[in-house]
């Protein structure tokens, strides 16, 4: 699946300055080096509580295409993103028929790489110096969750090691939202957009001790994004917000052993990433 995504990401960054040659097709197209994500990841049970935080810098690149597919008005606009970094782990081992080493607080380090890909096919209204484009689209974020090992102490205080798990994640969703913008001046333009995402399909592809790979299927629920900026001349800064939410999963039995089994679910889990973005336009 990494495969598909660098392949999509490469083709977009080649196709782009081919198509600006074709007058009339490529409206604008941007490469994004770097982004810098602080990035937040809450897990929590059933009864409510925080049970797991993740927090910690992501740093990402990536571009973006607009295409005019007529006459100014019919805009697709295609992004990619290559995203990774290390962020601090604060949480607990799984709940275990042991009460000694169930539920005992870890803390370590996780790392994250990921892409993500994602079309919004909009109208655009130009109206004197503003225009504004509502827009519809879907997207796909794939990414890789690498819980490293650490220790602890069990209840009786004794140390105890702690194994590390990989998940590979994945979420396609859908998009609705509108952008704005703002011509000031020849070389300084305002921008805006914001909207919501909601996630039709997610899959957690969970490595278990003892059990091989099991495939865990999160929740639906909807989430926002938005994005604020300024473009001068070919430099373009913005801030934004991307928000995931899903629900607690249907749960999983998976054999651990000839004679036991472990149930296993995806709790209820927040993400928030709050990022700044420097981009330069062609």
């Amino acid at each position: 699946m990494i495969r598909v995504e660098l392949l999509t990401l490469l083709m977009l960054f080649l196709a782009s300055p081919a198509f600006a040659g074709q007058s009339g097709l490529v409206e604008e197209w941007s490469i994004l080096f770097p982004s810098f994500q602080y990035f937040n990841w809450e897990e929590f049970n059933s009864a409510g509580p925080r049970i797991l935080k993740e927090e910690g810098l992501l740093v990402g690149t990536g571009g973006t295409v607009r295409l005019d597919l007529y006459v100014k008005k019919l805009i697709l606009e295609l992004k990619g993103e290559l995203f990774g970094g290390d962020v601090n782990y604060n949480g607990q081992t799984q709940p275990n028929q042991n009460s000694a080493i169930s539920e005992r607080p870890v803390k370590t380090d996780v790392i994250y790489f990921g892409t993500k890909a994602e079309s919004d096919l909009g109208w655009c209204y130009p109206i004197s110096q503003v225009s504004l484009e509502p827009f519809a689209g879907l997207g796909y974020r794939w990414w890789l969750r690498m819980i490293q090992g650490s220790m602890t102490q069990d209840a009786n205080g004794n140390p105890l090691t702690v194994g590390g798990s990989t998940e590979k994640w994945m979420s396609f969703y859908g998009r609705l939202g509108a952008r704005a913008a703002w011509t000031f001046s020849k070389d300084c333009t305002l921008f805006a957009e914001g909207g919501g995402k909601y996630p039709f399909y997610n899959e957690n592809e969970a490595d278990v001790p003892g059990g091989g790979s099991v495939s865990i299927k999160p929740g639906k629920e909807w989430s926002a994004f938005g994005e604020i900026g300024v473009t001068y001349k070919r430099f373009r800064p913005s801030i934004y917000y991307e928000g995931f939410r899903f629900s607690q999963s249907p749960t999983v039995t998976v054999p651990i052993s000839s004679t036991q089994q472990e149930l296993l679910y995806q709790p209820r889990s927040e993400s928030d990433i709050f990022g700044i973005n420097f981009c330069w336009v062609f």
